[in-house]
Parts: structure tokens; sequence; C-alpha cells
């Protein structure tokens, strides 16, 4: 239980680093203070300019990613639990854990709130992209690519961010159909990130439905993601 207690802790730490945050006091801006005041790669976009909202977007995925690939290769005293050593794809569970536990901190960050004043991190497309990086690459390649198509026809990044996480599941069917393996603990996760993922999204939904989102280019009190 140790090793998954860690494992868990860990992670949720890595991704609690408010890269923006930092990003943004490297540059002589308190971010928390302009946008949406969240510790995401829009934000910091949209405040810091596109080369350090590039810098932010790649730490935030390499969040996710070291999680999934790194910490969750920690193992102490008896190991993986009992409960979950017993099954057969233990191990991948262990790098699902790891990453939504990734994914968490960097939406709920305990680091920026006692170093930066503030509990919000971004939206949790970034440190997702890099966790299922991780676990299902030619799907979020995939999802990528549809991202960046969405954004660059409408400019709405919560847009692409949406119909990019969406698309993970049904590529990662086909993929199965294909007669590519799919472990299914990635496969699960892979349904549940979409949910999260329009849920940190509400708000912009609900712009998106009303007309009043912002796009890339436009001024915005809060940012897609």
């Amino acid at each position: 239980m140790l090793t998954l207690l860690v494992i868990i802790l860990a992670s949720y730490l890595l991704g609690s680093v408010p890269s923006a945050f930092i990003v943004g006091r490297v540059q002589g801006v308190y971010l928390e203070q302009h946008g949406s005041g969240n510790a995401g790669a829009t934000n910091a976009l949209r405040v810091l300019g596109t080369g350090y909202g590039a810098l932010v977007f790649a730490m935030d995925i390499l969040k996710g990613f070291l999680a999934t690939r790194g910490l969750s290769m920690i193992r102490l005293g008896d190991g993986i639990p009992a409960w979950l050593g017993s099954d057969p794809n233990a191990d991948l569970w262990v790098m699902v854990i790891a990453g939504a536990a990734a994914m968490t901190g960097h939406v709920f960050t305990i680091i920026g709130r006692y170093f930066y004043g503030s509990w919000r991190g971004g939206k949790g497309v970034a440190t997702g992209t890099g966790m299922l990086l991780g676990l299902i690459p030619v799907a979020i390649l995939i999802a990528i690519a549809i991202f960046a198509t969405v954004v660059a026809l409408t400019r709405y990044v919560s847009l692409g961010s949406i119909l990019a996480t969406s698309s993970i599941p049904f590529t990662l069917l086909i993929e199965r159909a294909l007669g590519f393996g799919v472990p299914g603990p990635f496969f699960a996760f892979a349904v549940i990130v979409p949910v999260f993922i329009l849920y940190t999204h509400r708000s912009n939904v609900k712009r998106l439905l009303n007309g009043t989102e912002s796009r890339i280019g436009q001024s915005k009190t809060e940012p897609s993601t």
C-alpha cells in the first residue's frame, strides 16, 4: 500500500507544479491576477504571448508524461498492494492512477495555493495529453492533430480541446477493430478523460452555445484551458 500512496502523492505534487505561474513570475507577471487567474497554458498564451504559452503547454504535458512513465515505476516495501497486484493489468492500472493524480494536481494545485495564493490550476488538457501520450500515443497524436485543425479553423481553444479529447475513445475503438491491442485500463481511462475535460470546460460550453466564447486573438476574462 505504501508504494501506491507514494506514487499518488508524488504524481499529485508533480501535477501541482503551476508552470504558468512560475513562467509568469520569471517574466515579472503575476499571472494569477490576469486573465482567468488560472495556471493554464491558454491563460499564459493570452497574457504572456505565444512563445511562453507554448512553453507552459510543453511543461504541463511533461508533468503528465513523467507521472505515467516515471513515477508509476516506484516500488517500495511489498510493492503493489495485493488487492491490485492480483490483477494481470496491475502495472497498467498504476500508470493510469499516477496520471490521474497528476491531472488532479494540475487542476487543483496545492503548490499554487501555498506559494502563489491560488488553488486554480489549468483545466487538465495539457497534463491529460501528456499522461495519455504515455499510454496511448497513436490516439493522442490524432487528438493533437484534431485540436490543431479545429483551433486553426475556428480560433476556439475550448472547442478544439473538447473535440480532440472526445475523439480518443473512438480512435481506440478503431484500433481495436483493426486488431491492435488496447489494454482495458487504458481504454477505461480514455473514456473518463473526455468527461473530465468537458466538466472543467462547462463554462466554455455555455459560452460556445450562446455565442459569447472568445477566440484566440480576442481579449477575454477567462481563457479556455
